[in-house]
């Protein structure tokens, strides 16, 4: 019984084949329902009552089983849908990446502020897209070593990272790769001296066997 308690959504779908199961989904004040009954043909499943799983608003950000059945069964905008009506913030609703240009118009606090809100507008908040765009509002010009950095340790921490740090980064980025460079410089005059040994040692044993 649902009695005084204010119900937001309610949905009910048979799973996708080869399951027979039918689910209900109910959001509803502080808590989110998901009901199974299980359709099977066989006689030991026959008479299986339906169970039920309650989660608390607080817990369904972290409970992951309850939303891969929601995405299952309903899908991604339903699952979106329940995110928005339990985060309390429909920005859930939107997609990703008009998430992330409203959120590059913020304050540095209120970008973080908002990353605590909920998983998916954490990842948002964390993303590289976004970070890339405030390091853009922040800075004239990017040269191809900054993009080079940022591809390795994330636009996030090259934004929070002051000039002469950056230049030591960049001067460990360039000696990693000159170090590499050296290496397989070394490796393949190597492999062409012993190939070149091999090549005179098979002359040689077929000059003297002549």
């Amino acid at each position: 019984m649902n009695l005084g308690r204010h119900i937001y959504l309610e949905k009910t779908a048979q799973a996708p084949s080869p399951s027979k199961d039918f689910h209900q989904l109910i959001v509803q004040d502080g808590e989110v329902l998901w009901r199974t009954w299980r359709i099977s043909a066989r006689k030991d499943q026959r008479y299986i009552p339906p169970s039920q799983r309650r989660v608390p608003w607080e817990d369904f950000d972290d409970d992951a089983l309850t939303q891969m059945d929601i995405h299952r069964v309903f899908g991604d905008d339903t699952l979106r849908l329940v995110h928005s009506l339990v985060c309390g913030d429909w920005l859930v609703r939107l997609p990703s990446n008009t998430v992330v240009h409203i959120a590059s118009y913020l304050d540095l606090i209120d970008v973080s502020r908002l990353g605590s809100v909920c998983k998916f507008l954490r990842k948002v908040c964390s993303s590289d897209e976004l970070w890339e765009k405030i390091y853009r509002s922040h800075c004239d010009t990017i040269t191809d070593e900054i993009r080079e950095l940022a591809k390795d340790v994330g636009w996030k921490k090259v934004f929070f990272t002051n000039r002469l740090q950056l230049q030591v980064l960049m001067k460990r980025k360039k000696d990693k790769e000159n170090a590499l460079k050296k290496r397989a410089s070394e490796l393949k005059k190597q492999a062409e001296i012993e190939e070149s040994h091999h090549s005179s040692a098979f002359l040689t044993k077929n000059n003297n066997d002549d």
